[in-house]
């Protein structure tokens, strides 16, 4: 399935950030015509985004032993952990993959809407998977993981279904 329109981290970013702050605005006003300002733009936002701290587990060896990544897929919940136990029950969690480790991604869609998981560098797709649309089919896939690899996403729900990749060098 060809794709017009690509989105780049930076895009997804940027627009998680607009609507963060449009919805901050819309709660800051209280019928009086007046809004508070925000002193984060989007810009800041990215920033942040870009300079969050790597996924904490508590110990390098919870990810180091990985092999597997389940997920559930749900467009209203985004992404959910499933295993490894880092990530159970998060959504859209982020997570680690050590350079030059293969790793099967396996995920289940949990409300019968289309879904495909994609891994991403910073604006096209390295790898996805096929698209489902029935609700409690599992997909299977196997990929080495690649200093290029930035983030997973549904490509149909790419703004409530994504989540960080973090790479390390074993």
């Amino acid at each position: 399935m060809a794709r017009d329109k690509r989105l780049s981290r930076r895009s997804v970013l940027r627009f998680g950030g607009g609507t963060v702050a449009t919805v901050l605005i819309a709660g800051c006003t209280d019928g009086g015509g007046e809004v508070e300002d925000d002193p984060e733009t989007d810009d800041e936002l990215e920033e942040e985004a870009d300079d969050a701290d790597p996924p904490e587990t508590g110990q390098d060896d919870d990810w180091e032993a990985v092999e597997t990544i389940e997920l559930e897929a749900d467009a209203e919940d985004g992404w959910v952990g499933r295993q490894p136990d880092a990530i159970e029950g998060n959504e859209n969690p982020d997570i680690v993959l050590y350079e030059g480790t293969e790793y099967e991604f396996i995920w289940t869609n949990m409300d019968g809407d289309g879904h495909n998981l994609a891994i991403w560098d910073d604006a096209d797709p390295i790898v996805a998977s096929s698209f489902v649309d029935d609700e409690d089919e599992t997909v299977e896939f196997t990929v080495e993981a690649t200093d290029e690899m930035e983030m997973y996403l549904c490509e149909v729900h790419s703004d409530d279904m994504v989540g960080s990749i973090e790479i390390r060098s074993e």
